[in-house]
């Protein structure tokens, strides 16, 4: 059995999904020091680090290193954004079509449709991600979905990578782009302003997650829970850990830690977060 880093040590699990994610956060934060510290091992060669994720239908394999000298190579021209984007969306089981749309649409050539390889630098720091489509993958099913754009342009149900997504937006204060983007095209033409939220429900292993988005203005007050109150990165860290299957005492800790104190055996059956973030009302709610 290999050396294990810090995260399998003191989380008690092996690495995943979560994991590459979080190392293109720091990547993109430029922490090798970080990166290091949390997922480095005797067993990894001098600067670099190397990560695996396998789903039903891919096999992932990132390496991290760090460089030489600046990365100025034609074969960076990826981002870390991306890598997380294409992640998340294998992870949700979107049609590989899709995949390799939104990869050529950002400029990064494809020679085998059923090997990606993606690569991206920050500084001194590069990632490498290739991805390998199983031969036995099954090709993508024509299913009728809701009517927003998102539903309508990319041919599949609104789930995790959107709540990411709008998260990020939110941020942002992208708000129209949210609204335009997700919320149902006949409500947007015709609908009050009170109708018009975003509200969908995804699965994330055991659990079930309502996700609920709203405009709302200044001059009307909108109440969060005080328990479930938390930063958007907060709800990135949890959306993250429940996707990835971890257990309930990784989630209640990292909920305690921001000063909410849940415990593991809610965290296993129903708990909710909010936030008002900008002009913009978000509710996630969780139930296994």
């Amino acid at each position: 059995m290999g050396a294990k880093c810090l995260v399998e040590e003191m989380e008690r699990r092996d690495l995943d999904s979560y994991d590459l994610i979080t190392v293109l956060g720091l990547l993109k934060e430029y922490d090798w020091k970080e990166i290091c510290k949390r997922y480095g091992t005797g067993m990894h060669g001098q600067g670099k680090i190397n990560f695996m994720l396998s789903t039903d239908d891919y096999y992932v394999e990132m390496t991290v290193e760090s460089l030489t000298s600046l990365a100025v190579s034609a074969k960076y021209q990826a981002s870390p954004n991306l890598m997380q984007a294409l992640i998340r969306r294998l992870l949700c089981g979107h049609h590989h079509r899709l995949i390799l749309e939104k990869i050529r649409s950002y400029g990064v050539p494809i020679e085998d449709p059923n090997q990606l390889n993606l690569s991206c630098s920050v500084g001194i720091l590069g990632a490498d991600l290739v991805v390998n489509r199983s031969a036995n993958a099954l090709e993508y099913q024509f299913r009728k979905f809701g009517t927003s754009r998102a539903e309508q342009e990319e041919q599949r149900p609104l789930d995790h990578y959107d709540a990411v997504s709008i998260l990020y937006l939110a941020q942002q204060n992208q708000t129209e782009r949210i609204l335009n983007r997700y919320v149902p095209q006949e409500i947007l033409n015709e609908g009050e302003e009170g109708e018009k939220v975003v509200r969908f429900a995804s699965q994330a292993g055991e659990y079930q997650v309502d996700f609920f988005f709203q405009r709302i203005h200044n001059d009307v007050p909108r109440g969060v829970p005080e328990r479930g109150n938390v930063s958007s990165a907060t709800m990135h860290q949890v959306l993250r850990r429940i996707f990835a299957g971890h257990g309930p005492e990784l989630t209640a800790r990292e909920l305690t830690e921001k000063g909410i104190l849940i415990s593991p055996e809610e965290v296993n059956r129903e708990f909710t977060l909010a936030r008002v973030l900008n002009d913009n009302y978000i509710e996630i709610s969780f139930k296994r």
